[in-house]
């Protein structure tokens, strides 16, 4: 978003040049964070035609000749710094923050009206020049207002065998029993809770979770929120009852939310989700599929809500499609193999499986960097012909780490859990804190500018990065990985009751770092139909954390097959394991059913 002209200023990319240039003049940082989506970043850059109010704030002259004489203006894009994001956002975007030259924040707000913002560019222009003695003070100020989080505090601390039941409790006591979903407006989906929600109705038969699921995905599937004419889910409705959608849409939210619906169509047994999934894929892959790459675009445009969308369903049809980005984003892309993979397990479609290994063979051929021995790492982003953005930030690793075992556990090709292993290498190596083992949100650098040489550890991401490596240490048989998952669990054993029904990804996470994991072997050449018909059985088992390994006839005679082998003549053999117990070999679907009740019912 930076590095060019926009609206008259000259906005600079965040760089530490930059910075030591702010340094030497003397003046402070205007930082602005939007997104290419954003639609009231737009009208801050440039206002909406003939609105005598939102008139672009960016675009006002006396906004510019402000900035030019007083300002260093950096403009980043959320998508592509979102380690930026996470330190210097002010509770939405477009955010307009101040900083000084090294990088401390001033004070900051969201959107900004032409008039104020002129206030506070002489303002902030004027303590800076002319009352340095204050900015220490806003700084101290704006750091009383932000907090940081003191993580690890907890490492010690055994996890709290209550954190499902606290998590569900938070889900039923707040969640809307009209139109589903939280809250009143706006209101925002929330894929982890519902997953979270399935996976524990599944478990304990709690009809106020299946409640919560059905009344929230009928809503956002039947109401506005979903584009019954293109598909896909939008990013938010401005409504309580889903009927006004904010038009964006996000390659992130469908992955997640397709996996969602995907389970929801096994555990609570209604095609119907499947048919969500079909449709909001199917917008994925018609409309933000690069063919030629095999990647996924990022987002699809709002501002053309009045030109488009809000046109009816056959003059749509005549129209162009709003803006598409097609910057590819590790992260992004990584959830979309993941939920093709799943796709694939209860459906059987090869071609999504297809669709999935091709844009995890993108991500890997042009965007890791391996230059470390034995670790696997990825840039944040590609765009224009080449891999940009930050190196191995927890979010991309995590995601990768994902699709490689969703891959592994699809198909058996020992590739991919060997980049599975090298991914959480890194992980370990680079982004293990190690003073509590919690997981940093970018690698340590002591030198960065301002916030960013102050590695953040999040719930949220912290939970997912613990319950890959639960499954990779089941699959490989290492309890190491399982070691480095609880201990950085523990690290928020206090933060998640504070939370709520955020803490949903934490609660999965902890569950399958507690329970007895579940492990099933199908043993068989995987294009047999027997083999299938036992494989199909395996991927429906709903459990937080359970892994399902093929060993394929090649891997026989070598040691990562353990011991786990076909029957005479290659006849498929289903091995169920719980914790450290398997329960003889199932060759037939109704003995693997009865095999996998008997463990659901002992860990039950």
């Amino acid at each position: 978003m930076g590095g060019h002209n926009n609206n008259g200023i000259a906005w600079r990319e965040w760089s530490d040049e930059v910075f030591a240039e702010a340094r030497e003049q003397n003046k402070p940082v205007l930082l602005d964070i939007g997104a290419v989506w954003c639609h009231w970043c737009h009208v801050m850059d440039d206002g909406i035609p003939g609105d005598p109010v939102h008139t672009g704030t960016y675009s006002d002259p006396a906004v510019q000749q402000r900035i030019a004489a007083n300002f260093i203006p950096v403009k980043v894009d959320n998508d592509r710094r979102p380690d930026i994001n996470a330190r210097y956002n002010m509770g939405g975007w477009p955010t307009t923050a101040f900083l000084t030259g090294d990088g401390k924040l001033l004070y900051g707000e969201t959107y900004v009206t032409p008039t104020r913002m002129v206030g506070l560019l002489d303002h902030i222009a004027d303590i800076y020049t002319n009352q340095r003695e204050q900015i220490e003070v806003q700084v101290s100020q704006m750091r009383e207002y932000r907090p940081e989080r003191q993580n690890g505090l907890m490492a010690e601390t055994p996890l709290d065998p209550r954190t499902s039941t606290i998590i569900a409790e938070s889900i039923v006591r707040n969640f809307d029993a009209q139109y589903g979903g939280f809250g009143t407006q706006p209101k925002f989906p929330h894929p982890d809770a519902l997953i979270f929600a399935l996976e524990r109705y599944s478990e304990t038969g709690d009809t106020r979770l299946k409640t919560f699921v059905e009344a929230t995905m009928k809503g956002m599937d039947s109401g506005g929120m979903y584009d019954c004419f293109a598909g896909g889910f939008f990013r938010y409705s401005t409504t309580r009852d889903w009927s006004i959608p904010h038009y964006e849409k996000m390659l992130e939210d469908n992955a997640r939310l397709t996996e969602a619906y995907a389970l929801a169509s096994v555990v609570l047994a209604d095609n119907r989700y499947m048919e969500t999934v079909r449709s909001a894929q199917g917008w994925l892959l018609s409309t933000m599929y690069d063919a030629a790459n095999h990647t996924l675009a990022g987002s699809q445009d709002a501002d053309a809500e009045e030109a488009y969308y809000g046109e009816p369903l056959d003059v749509r049809a005549t129209l162009p499609t709003p803006f598409i980005d097609w910057t590819v984003y590790a992260n992004w892309n990584a959830l979309a193999i993941s939920s093709f993979a799943k796709r694939y397990q209860l459906t059987e479609e090869t071609e999504f499986l297809e669709t999935a290994a091709a844009i995890y063979d993108f991500l890997k051929t042009k965007l890791s960097n391996s230059e470390t021995d034995g670790e696997l790492a990825f840039r944040h982003f590609w765009s224009d012909g080449r891999a940009q953005g930050s190196l191995g930030i927890l979010i991309d690793q995590t995601a990768t780490l994902g699709a490689a075992i969703d891959l592994f556990e699809s198909t058996g090709r020992r590739q991919y859990l060997d980049d599975a292993v090298q991914n959480a290498a890194y992980i370990l190596n680079q982004l293990r804190d190690p003073d509590d083992g919690a997981f940093m949100d970018i690698p340590q650098e002591p030198g960065g500018i301002g916030e960013l040489s102050v590695p953040r550890k999040e719930l949220k991401e912290n939970a997912d990065a613990a319950l890959h490596l639960l499954r990779l240490g089941q699959l490989l048989e290492r309890s190491h990985y399982h070691e480095a998952a609880e201990t950085a669990l523990r690290s928020f054993v206090e933060e998640f009751q504070n939370v709520g029904y955020f803490g949903a990804a934490y609660a999965r996470a902890v569950e399958a770092a507690t329970a007895e994991p579940l492990h099933i072997v199908i043993a068989g050449n995987p294009q047999r139909d027997d083999t299938k018909s036992l494989l199909k059985i395996a991927w429906k088992v709903v459990r937080p954390g359970k892994t399902v390994e093929i060993i394929g006839p090649d891997a026989a005679d070598r040691e990562d097959s353990r011991g786990y082998a076909a029957g005479p003549g290659g006849a498929p053999l289903a091995y169920v394991c719980i914790g450290t117990q398997c329960l003889a070999p199932a060759g037939d679907p109704e003995t693997l059913r009865e095999r996998l009740f008997q463990v659901m019912e002992g860990a039950g």
